[in-house]
C-alpha cells in the first residue's frame, strides 16, 4: 500500500538534502560517467589503431573484472574507514588512468593495463561509495534519497556526451579524454566532497535495524548483519542473480551503443543523441524506481522495471528503424539501467542493515561486475562473428526477463 508524504519524512530532507546533492555530484562525475560515455570513442580509437570492437569488448572486460576483485576488497575498506577517505585516493587516480588512455599510441597491451587500472580504481568512485552516506542520513525516504543521488549520473549523461561529441570531432577522442577529466576531477570532486562533509549518520542506532520490506516474509527485525550471514540467506543470491541477469544486456548495449546506432544506418551526430536519450532514461528509471520503493511492495517495482527493457532489446532489432523508434528502445533500456542502483542499495540496506553495508553491497556487485565483462565481451564478439548484434539482443532480453524473476521470488523468502 502506497505511503503518504509525512512531516518526518520532510525533516529527513531537510538534514540530508546536501548529502544527496553531493553524492549526485561524485556519482555523476564518476567511473559511471565513463561507462555512459566510453562507446563514443569506439570507432575513432579502432580506426586508428587498427582494432576490432571485439578488441575493445574484451579490453572493457579485463577493466570490469579488475573492478570485480576491487569491489568487495573496497566494501571492506569503506565499512572501516568510510567514504571520505576512498575517494580521495580513488578519484584523482582515476583520472590519471584518463590521461593514460590518452597516452596510448597503438599499444594495446599498455591499453589493457590502464583498463585494469581503470577498474581497481573507478570502483571506489561510484555507488559502492556514495550511497553510504546517503543510507547513513535517510531511513523513511531512502529510496527516494537514493534515486535523486543516482540522478547526478544520469545529469552527468545527458550534458556531457553532447559536449564530448563535439570535442572529438573538433579536436580528436584524446581532447574528449582531457574534457572528461576536467569533468571528474574538477567539477563533480571537490562538489561531493564539500557538499557531503563528513560522514555523519542520522538515524538513532549505531545498526540500523532491518525495515520489513512490505512484502517480506514474516520474521523478528534483524541489526546488521555480517557478510558471512548474508552469504548463507537466499535474499543475498537472489539479490545476485537479478544483478548478474540485467547487467549483462545492459552493458553490452551501453558498451556498443554509438556503433550500434551508426550500424543502423544514423549518424555519428544521432548517436551522440542516442546517449542523451539513454541517459534520460535512467533519470526517470532512477527517480520513479526511488519514488515507488517507499511506497509500493519493492519486489513489484524491481521486477516491473527490470521487464521493462526488454521491450527495448526487441526494438533494437528492427533492421532499419528511425531515429524516434531508436531513441525509444535506447530510453526504456536506460529506464531500466537507472533504477539498478537504487533497487540494489535500498535491497541491501533493507535486508542486511548498515553496519556491514558496503561489504555485503560490494560482494553483490562483485558478481554484477563479472557479468558486466561478458555482457562487453559477448556483444563485441557477436557483432566480430555475424556482422550485427541481433544475437546478442535476443540473448539481453531474456536475461532482462530472468532478472525480474529473481527480484519477484525476493517476496516470498525471508533474508536468512
Amino acid at each position: 500500500m502506497a505511503k503518504n508524504f509525512e512531516a518526518a519524512d520532510l525533516a529527513e530532507w531537510r538534514q540530508g538534502w546536501k548529502i544527496v546533492l553531493g553524492a549526485a555530484f561524485g556519482l555523476g562525475s564518476g567511473i559511471a560517467l565513463y561507462l555512459l560515455v566510453g562507446s563514443l570513442f569506439v570507432t575513432r580509437v579502432t580506426t586508428e589503431f587498427g582494432w576490432t570492437r571485439g578488441d575493445m569488448g574484451v579490453a572493457g572486460a579485463v577493466g570490469f573484472f579488475a573492478g570485480a576483485i576491487s569491489l568487495s576488497i573496497v566494501g571492506r575498506i569503506l565499512d572501516r574507514v568510510g567514504f571520505r577517505r576512498v575517494v580521495l585516493v580513488c578519484v584523482p587516480a582515476l583520472s590519471l588512468v584518463y590521461l593514460g588512455f590518452a597516452s596510448v599510441n597503438g599499444s594495446y597491451a599498455l591499453y589493457l593495463a590502464f583498463m585494469v587500472a581503470g577498474g581497481i580504481f573507478g570502483a571506489g568512485t561510484g555507488a559502492i561509495s556514495y550511497t553510504r552516506p546517503v543510507i547513513a542520513a535517510f531511513d523513511r525516504q531512502r529510496g527516494l534519497a537514493l534515486g535523486v543521488a543516482a540522478s547526478g549520473t544520469s545529469i552527468g549523461a545527458i550534458t556531457v556526451p553532447p559536449f564530448l561529441t563535439i570535442m572529438i570531432a573538433s579536436y580528436g577522442w584524446r581532447a574528449g579524454l582531457y574534457a572528461l577529466i576536467a569533468v571528474t576531477l574538477c567539477v563533480g570532486f571537490p562538489l561531493a566532497l564539500w557538499l557531503i562533509g563528513r560522514e555523519r549518520r542520522t538515524t538513532t542506532s549505531d545498526d540500523i535495524a532491518r525495515a520489513e520490506l512490505p512484502d517480506a516474509a514474516a520474521g523478528p527485525a534483524l541489526p546488521g548483519v555480517t557478510l558471512r550471514e548474508a552469504l548463507r540467506g537466499r535474499r543475498f543470491w537472489l539479490l545476485a542473480l537479478a544483478l548478474v541477469a540485467v547487467n549483462i544486456p545492459g552493458a553490452g548495449v551501453i558498451g556498443q551503443l554509438a556503433p550500434m546506432i551508426t550500424d543502423k544506418g544514423l549518424s555519428e551526430a544521432a548517436s551522440g543523441v542516442a546517449m542523451s536519450l539513454y541517459a534520460t532514461g535512467l533519470l526517470v528509471g532512477r527517480l520513479s524506481t526511488g519514488f515507488a520503493l517507499d511506497r509500493f511492495p519493492p519486489s513489484i517495482v524491481a521486477a516491473l522495471m527490470t521487464s521493462i527493457p526488454a521491450i527495448g532489446a526487441a526494438l533494437l532489432l528492427v533492421p532499419e528503424p528511425s531515429f524516434a523508434l531508436a531513441a525509444i528502445a535506447v530510453a526504456l533500456i536506460g529506464l531500466q539501467q537507472g533504477s539498478e542502483v537504487d533497487l540494489l542499495a535500498y535491497f541491501v540496506s533493507r535486508s542486511f542493515g548498515f553496519k556491514n553495508y558496503s561489504s555485503i553491497f560490494g560482494a553483490i556487485a562483485t558478481a554484477g561486475a563479472l557479468s558486466t565483462a561478458t555482457g562487453l565481451v559477448l556483444f563485441g564478439k557477436v557483432h566480430d562473428a555475424t556482422g550485427n548484434y541481433d544475437l546478442a539482443l535476443i540473448i539481453g532480453a531474456i536475461c532482462f526477463l530472468i532478472g525480474a524473476a529473481a527480484f519477484y521470488a525476493t517476496r516470498w523468502v525471508g533474508e536468512r
